[in-house]
């Protein structure tokens, strides 16, 4: 995606490539070390939309399957999309299908593969070519992992950073040409309170969900200037398949190792309360329609949903928006101006 810096500069009439390259850079820089500038064009008038076509990633089970569904039954038209849907999602598939049938709702299944630029532009080539628009993305696609991080090959690293953290942004920028033009889109990236706070000793799976949270707030300021929203959806802890499923480490031994490492134990496991009820993971496709039903322009950057791992995290993240407040207003003062960037050393020489 190209800032309003970079797109400015395209048009001024700078003649000479280097000259274009140069301007584009300064443009880019300006943007970038100004936040209030984008926060300006935030201020702008939103469009508000009635959402009606919405891309969903990871709908063979848990969180998909309930988000879909829970979209096409309140009158959305939706593409529920999930890989290897003539392989082993193949069941999977069918079942969403015939749910459809039998609730006579828009939901259609759709090949899509978020670790594949190809698979990603099919698929929404397939969505543009049914004549829709794309209004909601989410972002819910994702593979999880257990165990210590130099036990993981680096190969299995960039795999689970290619789904987790680059898929996204795949699907992302396959649609983000048809929202700048229509001005208006939400996209949300389901992540994890995992991405805000590390229990115990972490892990590979909650690194690249803190990556995740990283790239997700760096669109959510990006896309205002288009109209478009980005929401990062942290889930607690819900009883998934994801829970159960993950990418377990090949270096067996080094797994082994750290086990062997870890002192010993005497607490035992929590037990629940007589009247305890797992959290239902349909709290999690409900915050998503609550987020589309919400009108452009007031969507909250982040949204922390269910009882599980969640104490305390909506705090931290209303601590956080203020810090990251008050450090921007600091930058304005002469006792904080940063001398040592080219565009400032420009204007000094």
């Amino acid at each position: 995606m190209c800032s309003r810096g970079s797109s400015t500069s395209g048009s001024n009439g700078t003649s000479g490539s280097n000259g274009t390259r140069s301007t584009g850079r300064r443009e880019q820089r300006r943007w970038q070390e100004q936040p209030q500038v984008a926060l300006a064009a935030a201020a702008a008038p939103y469009m508000i939309l009635d959402m009606s076509t919405a891309l969903i990633t990871g709908c063979s089970s848990g969180f998909g399957i309930l988000i879909a569904r829970t979209l096409a039954s309140h009158g959305h038209h939706v593409y529920a999309s999930m890989r290897q849907m003539d392989g082993r999602n193949a069941g999977a598939a069918q079942d969403q299908r015939d749910w459809a049938r039998t609730h006579t709702v828009a939901l259609e299944t759709l090949e899509l593969d978020v670790s594949s630029d190809e698979s990603v532009k099919r698929a929404v080539d397939r969505i543009l070519a049914d004549g829709k628009s794309i209004d909601v993305v989410v972002n819910n696609a994702a593979i999880s992992s257990f165990g210590p991080l130099e036990a993981y090959t680096s190969e299995q690293m960039l795999d689970l950073l290619s789904v987790n953290v680059v898929g996204p942004m795949r699907v992302n920028n396959a649609v983000l040409p048809t929202m700048r033009r229509q001005h208006s889109g939400l996209i949300i990236w389901i992540t994890s309170t995992l991405g805000r706070v590390l229990p115990s000793i972490g892990g590979l799976y909650p690194a690249t969900k803190w990556a995740a949270e990283g790239f997700a707030e760096s669109l959510h300021y990006q896309l205002r200037p288009f109209g478009i929203d980005v929401v990062i959806l942290e889930p607690g802890s819900f009883p998934t398949p994801a829970t159960w499923k993950g990418v377990d480490p090949v270096r067996s031994a080094i797994v082994s190792e750290y086990a062997a490492a870890l002192p010993p134990s005497d607490a035992a496991p929590v037990e629940p309360a007589p009247d305890y009820t797992p959290p239902d993971p349909q709290e999690v496709a409900d915050a998503v329609k609550g987020l589309v039903d919400m009108p452009a322009g007031q969507r909250p950057l982040r949204l922390v949903v269910g009882p599980v791992f969640t104490e305390g995290v909506a705090d931290y993240n209303a601590t956080y928006l203020q810090v990251r407040t008050n450090l921007e207003r600091s930058l304005q003062r002469p006792d904080q101006a940063i001398t040592w960037t080219p565009d400032a050393q420009a204007r000094t020489s």
